[in-house]
């Protein structure tokens, strides 16, 4: 059988967790941050998880896991 191929940009900005649910960052994190409110920045920096409806795609873009 065939390998799958697998989507490279969810095996960077994803990662899987010991109790099986898959973290991503917070969207606008990254740039400008000193314009952004406290409460912002810390909301950015806290992890994200996938909920189930998106985990089931994620595991088709991933088909060998994440990390």
């Amino acid at each position: 059988m065939p390998k799958l191929k697998t989507k490279s940009y969810m095996k960077k900005r994803a990662s899987m967790t010991a109790t099986g649910k898959i973290r991503v960052a917070r969207n606008a994190h990254h740039k400008c941050l000193s314009h952004k409110s406290k409460r912002a920045n810390n909301a950015g920096s806290k992890p994200q998880y996938l909920n189930e409806n998106m985990m089931g795609q994620a595991k088709i873009l991933a088909p060998y896991g994440l990390k």
